[in-house]
């Protein structure tokens, strides 16, 4: 009689390291993601900017250069981001369209424009009318636009460079 061993037993081991290290890389993300070391939530910086909070979202869309972001609620700071494209800085602006239903006392909503060291803040929280913004202290090229979140509910925005 010849006695039967498991043949199986590298790919074993081999599961069983790899779920560790995974495990690992999970835990030191998430403790990283909860210091806030390591994860980008500065809205002035040319960087992706990275959200800790959430967004109860209607819609957000990006079609033929116009961005129409539909959002209930959403965290304090929460900011969402649109990359678009500057074709002709000395004579494009960029035009929103913002209104905001419910906007408790101290609540903003503010649109930034970031490219390279450029960062420009506008708050867009109780317009009476759409806002244009020049867009000639830019450069030709891609540009992020983006909206921090800070208490407005119900808000309804349309962006785009004209």
């Amino acid at each position: 009689m010849v006695k039967q061993g498991t043949h199986h037993l590298k790919l074993i081991v081999a599961g069983i390291v790899s779920m560790v290290l995974m495990l690992i890389c999970l835990t030191g993300f998430i403790v990283s993601a909860a210091t806030g070391n390591g994860v980008n939530t500065d809205v002035a910086s040319n960087e992706r900017v990275w959200n800790l909070g959430t967004i109860s979202m209607n819609s957000n869309t990006y079609l033929d250069g116009i961005w129409k972001l539909d959002f209930r609620s959403a965290s304090d700071g929460f900011v969402e981001e649109q990359n678009m494209k500057i074709d002709d800085a000395d004579s494009q602006s960029v035009y929103a369209d913002v209104s905001c239903k419910t906007v408790p006392e101290g609540a903003t909503l503010v649109l930034w424009l970031v490219q390279g060291d450029i960062s420009r803040s506008i708050d867009v929280t109780d317009l009476s009318e759409p806002v244009e913004y020049s867009l000639s202290e830019f450069q030709n090229g891609k540009i992020h636009v983006r909206l921090q979140i800070n208490g407005v509910e119900d808000a309804v925005s349309e962006i785009y460079i004209r």
